[in-house]
C-alpha cells in the first residue's frame, strides 16, 4: 500500500487535493471510481455533490501515477 495525492478539478472551480491509499494492484482510476457517484445516465461523476471535470494522482515526490 502507498499513500498518494489525488487531485480533483470540480465544475465549481474548486481544486480538491486528497491523500489516498492505493494497493499495488489498484490504479488511480480504480480509487476514483470508489470515491465518486455517477449521475443517473452515467455520463458524469460527482464528488460531494460537485461534478468532477478532471483528476490525476501524484506520488509524494511529484511523479504522476496511473
Amino acid at each position: 500500500m502507498r499513500i498518494v495525492i489525488m487531485v480533483l478539478y470540480l465544475a465549481s472551480g474548486d481544486v480538491v487535493k486528497l491523500p489516498i491509499t492505493i494497493t499495488a494492484d489498484q490504479s488511480c482510476t480504480d480509487k476514483l471510481i470508489q470515491m465518486v457517484q455517477p449521475d443517473s445516465i452515467g455520463t458524469s461523476v460527482f464528488y460531494k455533490g460537485k461534478q468532477v471535470l478532471a483528476y490525476y494522482c501524484k506520488k509524494g515526490n511529484g511523479e504522476y501515477i496511473r
